[in-house]
């Protein structure tokens, strides 16, 4: 009998900010492969409609937008209501043995229905509040920090993406180890392979003489664009036959051009915005160079679409990234921060064309072997199996 498995997660395309929604549609279409009956309840976009099907996967969408909201944790916690009237609407239609929930932004939501229906809960926390801002130093961020507590203590089994997660979830929100699973993110590689590079489409962004570095992310202090600027600044004055594509969108991104044009680099530098997945693929593979030098990174799905697409990668030795590569070998890591390294590095690999294409071929080589979506759906379906296991054989205590 096929598991049913409840999927409620804000991010779910069309509705797409990071990391998260791309992990939960990949997941989720591989576990329909995988043979369990999957259903994602997400947040609406304009035309986008409340009920779907992709590849599988049952989505029903939310409006975010029905209520009036003071802030955002508001607007948060609102949306979570709309959650649970749908999610016991696909219950009463169809059922389902286990809640999924993807961070604390459906927490809320995840742990009510938990409660309602009696149905065991498993978590997904894919970065913690603590972690992205350096510690809690504001209320919004208490109120954040302390629903991702209660998530990890409702939940049966909390799932994280890299070992450094999983240290930093036990430490930050005292989780026993023994309630925690690693399973890596991954990246469908076969898509990568299906897009072919358009005739003239590397012109869009350099000239023929020009090397391409490129910078994958959103623009935020974590993801460490400021570095890549800083370091790319010194490295024109190496070679002025570089270009520098920073790829994404963000809260720096204006503060970064600013800085481009004061350096007066700025026709050096192109900033393309946030890009369909077809654009990204394509500039990944047209580039030489990919500089991705995180502060802070619990497992960084952008180097494993780098490296996917035979692409040479210097990141930094925190979190994921420093799991992932394998220094000089898939890629190369300099310590957070050092901007010197950066540029160093970056000379290194420019000038050797031989070494650049080795790491780079050992870097798809890693992809394929540890990080694809089938092999992350099983582990995961096994956890389910596992958790379902033990919900059958445990009673139900109610405190109320």
């Amino acid at each position: 009998m096929a598991i049913r498995v409840l999927h409620l997660s804000w991010e779910f395309p069309p509705h797409m900010i990071g990391g998260l929604g791309r992990h939960v549609y990949h997941i989720t279409r591989h576990l329909v492969k995988d043979g369990v009956d999957t259903t994602v309840i997400s947040i609406s976009l304009p035309g986008a409609p409340l009920q779907d099907e992709v590849d599988g996967v049952h989505i029903r969408r939310v409006d975010p937008f029905r209520f009036r909201s003071t802030s955002f944790i508001t607007w948060v916690l609102n949306f979570n209501e709309e959650m649970i009237e749908e999610a016991l609407k696909v219950y009463d239609e169809q059922g389902f043995d286990l809640i999924h929930v993807h961070d604390w932004l459906t927490g809320p939501a995840g742990i009510a229905l938990k409660h309602m229906l009696r149905k065991p809960l498993v978590v997904t926390i894919h970065a913690t509040e603590a972690g992205r801002r350096g510690g809690i130093h504001n209320e919004e961020q208490f109120i954040i920090h302390s629903w991702e507590w209660r998530a990890t203590y409702e939940a049966w089994k909390v799932i994280v993406c890299s070992n450094y997660m999983l240290n930093e979830v036990s430490a930050v929100h005292g989780v026993p180890k023994d309630k925690l699973i690693m399973i890596p993110n991954g990246i469908d590689v076969d898509y990568i392979d299906s897009i072919s590079v358009k005739p003239g489409f590397r012109d869009l962004y350099a000239l023929p003489s020009e090397r391409l570095i490129v910078f994958v992310g959103r623009l935020v202090h974590e993801k460490g664009p400021d570095l890549v600027l800083a370091a790319f600044r010194e490295l024109l004055k190496w070679d002025w036959n570089l270009k520098l594509l920073v790829v994404g969108d963000g809260p720096m991104r204006e503060h970064l051009m600013e800085l481009a044009h004061e350096w007066g680099i700025w026709n050096k530098v192109y900033f393309t915005g946030r890009v369909d997945d077809e654009t990204l693929y394509s500039i990944l593979k047209v580039s030489d160079l990919a500089i991705l030098p995180s502060r802070y990174e619990p497992f960084g799905i952008t180097i494993l679409e780098a490296m996917a697409t035979g692409l040479a990668v210097i990141t930094s030795k925190v979190g994921g990234p420093d799991e992932i590569v394998r220094d000089w070998y898939n890629g190369v890591k300099v310590m957070p921060n050092n901007t010197e390294e950066i540029i160093e590095t970056s000379k290194i690999l420019l000038s050797n064309d031989e070494l650049r294409e080795r790491i780079a071929r050992n870097a798809r080589e890693s992809v394929l072997k540890w990080y694809t979506w089938d092999r992350i759906a099983r582990w995961t379906k096994r956890v389910y199996q596992d958790v379902l296991e033990e919900h059958r054989s445990a009673n139900w205590i109610s405190l109320w």
